[in-house]
């Protein structure tokens, strides 16, 4: 496929899913129903054209019938006149009269076909219409509801999913839970090693020397009772 053509394949599908995308079902239901009732109208018109011409024809059917038996009454009447030669040219033209009624006969009938036809056609156009307009509520209410359950799966799959605020909570929370930690850390490393060295080393001078301090008192105090 050459260049050209692939570029006008994309650019057709792309229109194709833009239309798509534009056609409300609701719009395009009331559009459908439109133009289905200009079908009809137009139809009929087209029929009451064709009766017309089949009425005419109807007509000129009849006339031509009326016409051979007038003319076959003349001739009667010529033969009991007893002018043979007058009833014979009566008689003459209500044949003609008679093979124009056969030819306009076959027409007619060709015409009523076609007449009867063309409002067994109209009369289905009708139904039709008619399903549509019932149609028309049960198809938009089920577009609705197609439309209603892809914006709560849409809606549940943006759920599901971390944005920015869960993130930013998880962070926020880890930071909180790593500084308490450090806290209790540092309190733990105060309690074990929050005095200096020093100091400690001198206070347990002190407390060895109050030892000795207690131990002399309590020796003295056995000498004065005599006690060893």
């Amino acid at each position: 496929m050459g260049f050209w053509k692939r570029l006008f394949k994309v650019g057709e599908a792309h229109a194709n899913k833009g239309v798509d995308a534009l056609e409300n079902p609701e719009v395009m239901l009331e559009q459908a129903i439109r133009d289905k009732g200009v079908e009809v109208k137009s139809a009929k018109q087209a029929v009451m054209s064709c009766i017309a011409t089949e009425r005419g024809t109807r007509g000129e059917l009849d006339k031509e019938k009326k016409l051979k038996t007038d003319w076959e009454k003349k001739a009667e009447l010529a033969l009991k006149k007893g002018d043979e030669a007058l009833a014979t040219k009566a008689l003459t033209r209500a044949g003609q009269h008679e093979e124009n009624t056969k030819v306009l006969n076959v027409s007619w009938k060709k015409q009523k076909s076609a007449v009867d036809d063309l409002k067994s056609t109209i009369v289905g156009m009708e139904n039709q219409l008619s399903e549509y307009k019932r149609s028309k509520d049960v198809l938009i209410a089920q577009s609705k509801t197609a439309d209603l359950r892809k914006d709560v799966h849409e809606a549940k799959a943006k759920m599901g999913k971390n944005t920015g605020a869960d993130d930013l909570m998880a962070r926020m929370k880890a930071k909180v839970e790593r500084e308490e930690n450090e806290a209790d850390a540092a309190q733990e490393m105060a309690e074990t090693f929050g005095e200096d060295g020093l100091d400690s080393e001198f206070a347990e001078l002190d407390s060895a020397a109050t030892d000795d301090a207690v131990k002399d008192k309590l020796a003295a105090m056995k000498a004065k009772l005599g006690q060893e």
